[in-house]
C-alpha cells in the first residue's frame, strides 16, 4: 500500500500537489487500484489499513469483524460500489448505504409477491415509516437499541396500549430480520429487545347453548350493523366458533381456500395469513358446511374473492359480536367473570374440545399452537357442568370404605354406639351424617370405574 499527494499542473504551468491525499494497494487479484482519501495523512491512513484489511478478508475467506462492519456502514456509496466491482465486497453490502425509505418500499413489494394482503401490507408500511420518521432513522446505522427503548416510552407517553406498542416492535424488529436475511445487514440490532407484556386479560368464553341461541336470534333478526347483516355475521361467527381460526385469517379467506366437500370439509389457512407463518387445513362440521354453501350461493358476479368480502379488514368485531350477544340476551361477562368478545369463539372452541373426549395432542394440532401449555393453561376453560360431570366417574368409595368402616361406627340398627355423646353441636351432627351413610350403603356397588368415560 502506499500513500501519496498527486503531482499535478497548476494554471501558472508549475507543478503543485493534490490537497488530499491518494492510496494505491493491491486487491485479491494483485490487480492495482487508486483512491481518494483525505487531506490528513494520519485519517488517510487509517482508511488505507481498513481497505487492507478488507483485501485479507477477501484472501483469506474469513468474515469481517465489527470494527471492519462498522467502517463499511460510514463509507458513501460510490466507493461501496467500486469495492463491489472490484469483488472486494458483495454486492448486497453496498445497500447498507441507501435510504431506509427505499429499504422499506422493497420490504413492501416482497410482502406483496409473498401474498400478503394489500391491506396488511400497507399497515407494515405505514409502521415502519412512522418508526423511521418519529426516530428520525435514515440509515441502517442509525438504529440502536437504546433509541428503539426510548420510542418505546414515548409511545407509552401518548396513551398507547402495551399491545400496540408491541405490534410495532414487532414490526420493526421483522423487517429488520429480513434485512439480515437477504444480506442488506450482518445482523438485526434490536434482535435482543423485549416487546412490553401484553395488556389483554383472559377472554370470557360461550356456553355451547349460549353459541346455538347467538348464532340463531343472529340469523333470525339479520339485523344490518356497520353494512354487514346479520346472515353475513351468523356465518362468520360459526366459522370462528367450529375451527377456532383469527379473526385476521377469517377476513382474509378466499374461496379457494375453502373445500365444502362432504367427505372432506375443511377452510385452508394459507401460511401468508396464519399467524405462525404455517399452512393449516382445519376441518368444519355440516353445520358449517351448510351455512358457508349459503353464503357462497349468495354472491354476486361482481363481489371480491374473499369470503367475508362485506367485512373491512379493519372492523371493529368485537363491536358486531357485543351487539348480537345483547340481542340474543347473552350476558356479556362470561360464567368465569371474563369479559366476552370475538376472540371468544377461538377459546369456546378449544374449551369445547377440552371438555370432550378429544386426545390432548389433537386438541393442540387444531388449536394451531406450538406449546400446550398455551393451549390448556390459556385458552381451554372447564365448562360449569365439567366438574360435577367428572363426580360421577369416580370409584364407589362408599361401600369400599365408608360402608365398612366408618358407617360400622357410626350406626348398628339404628342405635349410636362407642362413646356417648353429650354436646348438643355433636348430636346434631351425628343426625345429618347418619343419613347420607345409609343412603352410601343402600347403593349397589358399582366396581371401580375410569375416570373418563368410555
Amino acid at each position: 500500500m502506499n500513500i501519496y499527494k498527486q503531482n499535478y499542473k497548476a494554471k501558472d504551468g508549475k507543478t503543485a500537489k493534490t490537497s488530499k491525499f491518494y492510496i494505491e494497494f493491491l486487491d485479491h487479484n494483485k490487480l492495482r487500484h487508486k483512491l481518494p482519501a483525505f487531506a490528513d495523512k494520519r485519517i488517510s491512513e487509517a482508511f488505507g489499513r481498513n481497505i487492507e484489511s478488507l483485501v485479507n478478508c477477501r484472501i483469506s475467506g474469513l468474515e469481517h469483524d465489527v470494527k471492519l462492519n462498522q467502517w463499511l456502514e460510514t463509507l458513501p456509496s460510490n466507493i461501496l460500489k467500486k469495492f463491489t466491482s472490484w469483488g472486494l465486497i458483495d454486492g448486497q453490502r453496498a445497500e447498507i448505504t441507501k435510504p431506509l425509505s427505499e429499504h422499506i418500499k422493497d420490504y413492501s413489494e416482497i410482502l406483496k409477491v409473498k401474498g400478503f394482503s394489500a391491506d396488511y401490507v400497507r399497515r407494515m408500511k405505514n409502521r415502519l415509516e412512522k418508526i423511521v420518521n418519529d426516530c428520525r432513522f435514515f440509515y441502517f446505522r442509525d438504529i440502536t437499541i437504546s433509541t428503539v427503548e426510548l420510542y418505546k416510552g414515548k409511545l407509552k407517553n401518548e396513551k398507547n396500549t402495551d399491545t400496540t406498542i408491541g405490534h410495532y416492535i414487532d414490526c420493526l424488529k421483522t423487517f429488520l430480520n429480513w434485512a439480515e436475511t437477504d444480506g442488506r445487514i450482518l445482523h438485526n440490532p434490536i434482535a435482543k429487545i423485549e416487546k412490553p407484556s401484553r395488556d389483554s386479560k383472559p377472554k370470557g368464553i360461550l356456553t355451547p347453548e349460549q353459541f346455538v341461541s347467538l348464532i340463531k336470534n343472529t340469523l333470525e333478526k339479520n339485523t344490518i350493523i356497520n353494512k354487514t347483516t346479520g346472515q353475513e355475521r351468523a356465518v362468520l361467527y360459526t366459522l370462528a366458533g367450529t375451527t377456532g381460526i383469527r379473526r385476521n385469517e377469517l377476513l382474509n379467506l378466499t374461496w379457494d381456500d375453502v373445500n365444502l366437500s362432504d367427505d372432506n370439509a375443511f377452510v385452508r389457512v394459507r401460511a401468508c395469513i396464519a399467524k405462525n407463518g404455517k399452512e393449516a387445513m382445519q376441518p368444519i362440521p355440516k353445520i358449517t358446511i351448510n351455512l358457508l354453501m349459503a353464503l357462497k350461493r349468495n354472491r354476486k358476479p361482481q363481489d371480491a374473492d374473499r369470503v367475508f368480502d362485506a367485512f373491512g379488514m379493519s372492523i371493529n368485531t368485537a363491536r358486531l359480536i357485543r351487539n348480537d350477544l345483547k340481542a340474543a340476551e347473552i350476558d356479556l361477562i362470561g360464567k368465569d367473570g371474563n369479559k366476552i368478545c370475538f376472540h371468544s369463539l377461538r377459546n369456546s372452541y378449544i374449551s369445547w374440545l377440552a371438555n370432550s373426549q378429544t386426545p390432548a395432542k389433537v386438541i393442540q394440532k387444531l388449536a394451531r399452537h406450538s406449546d400446550p401449555r398455551l393451549t390448556f393453561n390459556t385458552y381451554a376453560r372447564v365448562l360449569p357442568e365439567a366438574e360435577q360431570k367428572a363426580i360421577s366417574f369416580l370409584p364407589d368409595f362408599g361401600n369400599v370404605l365408608i360402608g365398612k368402616s366408618l358407617c360400622a361406627s357410626l350406626c348398628n340398627d339404628g342405635k349410636k354406639v362407642g362413646t356417648s355423646v353429650n354436646n348438643q353441636r355433636h348430636e346434631k351432627c351425628y343426625n345429618s351424617l347418619k343419613m347420607p351413610f345409609e343412603a352410601v350403603i343402600s347403593i349397589p356397588s358399582r366396581g371401580v370405574e375410569p375416570l373418563l368415560p368410555a
